[in-house]
């Protein structure tokens, strides 16, 4: 299963809020979403490498930081746009989680409960809902 870096934090959320599940299948969804912490968290890291790299530091290389308007506080970014072409590339790349042993009873769980759930969706939450299945549609069994 191919997962961008720039859906994980959406996909933890959304299977948190939307899919009401009990019992072994909120233990595979809780798994799911812990593995999918460890991998906010390489974001996380991957990101504070783009700012090292993209911003004016200060004495002890943390990146600098400036006020702009309604007293925001901003990154004090080299090119902004060299920095957000990637950012977005960064965003934009995957992570695979194989279908072995380990990962397999939890990634299929996961796709019958979201066949399962009888909740009737529309509007943005129908097109959140087809995207968390179209990712989960890639696991065959």
């Amino acid at each position: 299963m191919k997962i961008k870096y720039g859906e994980v934090q959406f996909l933890a959320k959304w299977l948190l809020q939307n899919l009401s599940l009990a019992g072994k299948s909120n233990r595979m969804r809780i798994r799911f979403v812990e593995i999918l912490g460890i991998k906010a968290n390489e974001l996380r890291k991957y990101y504070l490498q783009l700012l090292q790299e993209h911003c004016y530091l200060d004495d002890q290389g943390v990146p600098k930081t400036v006020t702009v308007e309604n007293d925001q506080t901003t990154y004090d970014v080299i090119d902004p746009t060299a920095f957000e072409r990637d950012l977005r590339e960064l965003l934009e790349e995957t992570f695979t989680l194989e279908l072995n042993d380990e990962n397999k009873e939890m990634l299929l769980s996961i796709r019958q409960s979201l066949i399962d759930c009888p909740t009737p969706w529309s509007g943005d939450q129908a097109l959140e809902h087809e995207m968390v299945a179209k990712l989960f549609d890639q696991i065959r069994d």
